[in-house]
């Protein structure tokens, strides 16, 4: 957003007019969110300085920027104070703001974001978001009317907003609507405010420094923190708890890791700088792309190899685990001691066997992953909104790294980093249907009860956009009608308990009545997934685990209740936020 001529041309003009409007009036939907005084400001496209003005007087320390020149000459003369520094700065970069070493409580962008082309807005929020002080927030105001060519203006939109806040960690705090100040009707505004997530235990700045503004020589830190995200989040069945940390399986980490990093490799998208693209990742060795047969949905907990794909996984995530234990795990380091924030302990490996389980004893015979606990907390309870920034940094690099010698890089990574493929997770589901009518045995909906005697929609329990996990235990057949309704809502515990024994009774005739193995694979992977508290579950621990997980998801998520309610002889379905 460089220096738009209109405002050079008629700087003393708009001036005057946004002198005309009070902070209070503008800004009422903001005064109850903002920090105390003596906290700082970042006021960004300050124009004639009103606002930045408002926050020195009643208290405030600010930093005021414009890439008009004009109009901060408007505002040095209008608004003279010792708590404002005015400057001539821009996005998306700000270039002069990052050198002041400061960190902002509040960061207002009012009547700018429209300025800033569809292009850059990325960038610039990225920006923003690295200078926000713990618990800091961003103010941003959109004009939602048709755009003043005249004053470099490109439309706006709070989906748009809101889809690109997810990339850097932030959630909507507060939108309201509000009629134009200067009395046009045909502009309406949309007033935004945006935060960081707060856990109480300085975990997420933390976790934030790391992912946006921690050096980084390859994707290597990126990919680690991911895989402790997603174990935290979809595999803390594993974890062992101690006083000051949580320990996990490094077979695990290192199957995770190669889960992620195995789409990216083979299509060709580069994890480091063209100056060490020579050598490659370290961990792609023969043994790495001799395991290219395997889809990378396979590598997961329960799966069995033989042969010679049994002996290259084993030696690949052995050899994972040493390049995480000396590059990644090794430089992610705590800002004030510099020590490694994660601790490793790795086991001398034993010769694969002729069969090669994936289970627990498997993962925990590579060694010792060790959390500290309050970052494994917020990964436990932040995920949906850090896993999104980790993957959009991990694109970043990748784009960088490519240097445009690849066409649609962007979406090609998303799509690569994607963890889960909800249509092929529930392919065995299908099959079992399929099984059992063939065998004409009934099939029912979990929810309604009603047989499903056409077509049906495999559900699963807890909504995949939320929490993606295709174990077998969260997916139901349900009518597709229910289905739809249901949608991304989350079970009510009184839906769960009316469905509790229809659930059951489909586990057993679709999973659990087939023999050992399938009844083995069921269990590992609800212990795996679910707050599971027994050593040696039946279907009823799976329930009440389920039961547990849910009130999880609902506080961390705050997804909206979904439960099916009979009325006047027919079913009907409500939901309710929660």
């Amino acid at each position: 957003m460089t220096s738009i001529p209109f405002y050079e041309k008629h700087a003393a003009r708009l001036a005057a007019q946004y002198e005309s409007l009070n902070f209070n009036e503008v800004h009422a939907s903001l005064l109850d969110l903002l920090p105390p005084p003596g906290g700082m400001v970042l006021d960004v496209g300050t124009g004639s300085g009103r606002d930045a003005a408002w926050f020195a007087a009643n208290g405030y320390e600010v930093v005021a920027v414009d890439p008009s020149d004009a109009m901060l000459a408007q505002a040095l003369e209008l608004h003279p104070s010792d708590r404002i520094r005015w400057l001539s700065d821009s996005l998306p970069d700000l270039v002069k703001v990052p050198r002041l070493n400061l960190r902002f409580d509040l960061i207002l962008l009012s009547a700018v974001w429209m300025h800033i082309p569809p292009a850059d807005r990325q960038r610039s929020l990225r920006k923003l978001a690295t200078l926000l002080a713990p618990n800091g927030r961003i103010a941003i105001s959109l004009r939602l009317g048709a755009p003043d060519m005249e004053r470099a203006m490109h439309e706006v939109s709070l989906q748009e907003l809101s889809a690109l806040a997810q990339q850097f960690g932030l959630r909507i705090v507060r939108a309201t609507d509000s009629a134009d100040k200067l009395g046009r009707v045909e502009v309406p505004w949309t007033n935004v405010v945006l935060g960081l997530p707060d856990d109480g235990l300085g975990a997420l700045p933390l976790l934030r420094h790391l992912i946006l503004m921690d050096e980084k020589a390859s994707t290597y830190k990126i990919a680690l923190l991911r895989v402790i995200a997603r174990i935290a989040d979809t595999a803390a069945g594993l974890a062992r708890h101690e006083a000051e940390s949580v320990v996990v399986p490094l077979g695990l980490v290192s199957l995770f890791w190669l889960r992620m990093y195995k789409p990216l490799i083979e299509s060709g998208l580069p994890q480091m700088p063209a100056s060490r693209l020579g050598t490659g990742p370290g961990f792609t060795t023969d043994n790495f792309h001799a395991l290219r047969p395997i889809a990378a949905v396979e590598l997961r907990t329960g799966s069995r190899f033989t042969g010679d794909l049994a002996w290259h996984l084993h030696r690949s995530l052995s050899e994972i685990s040493q390049i995480i234990r000396d590059m990644p795990a090794k430089y992610l380091r705590w800002p004030s001691g510099g020590n490694p924030i994660f601790d490793i302990v790795r086991r001398r490996q034993a010769s694969t066997p002729p069969e090669l389980v994936i289970d627990e004893a498997f993962l925990w015979s590579f060694g010792d992953f060790r959390v500290p606990l309050e970052i494994w907390q917020a990964l436990s309870h932040y995920n949906v909104w850090i896993e999104p920034v980790l993957v959009a940094e991990w694109v970043r690099l990748i784009e960088g790294y490519s240097a445009n010698r690849q066409p649609d890089v962007r979406m090609l990574a998303h799509r690569l980093l994607a963890w889960a493929d909800p249509v092929r997770d529930t392919g065995f589901a299908r099959a079992a249907v399929d099984r059992l009518r063939a065998a004409g045995k009934p099939v029912y909906c979990v929810w309604s009860g009603a047989r499903l005697n056409g077509a049906y929609d495999v559900d699963h329990c807890f909504p995949f956009a939320a929490w993606p996990c295709g174990d077998a235990w969260n997916l139901m057949p349900a009518a597709r009608q229910i289905n739809i309704q249901k949608s991304n809502r989350l079970v009510t515990q009184g839906a769960l308990d009316k469905a509790s024994e229809r659930i059951v009774d489909w586990w057993s005739n679709a999973f659990l009545d087939q023999g050992d193995e399938p009844t083995r694979y069921f269990f590992l992977e609800a212990a795996q997934t679910l707050p599971l508290l027994v050593d040696n579950p039946g279907t009823t621990d799976v329930i009440d685990a389920m039961k547990l997980h849910r009130v999880r998801l609902g506080r961390d998520q705050g997804l909206c209740d979904w439960e099916l309610v009979a009325a006047a002889g027919m079913q009907r379905t409500a939901a309710r936020t929660k």
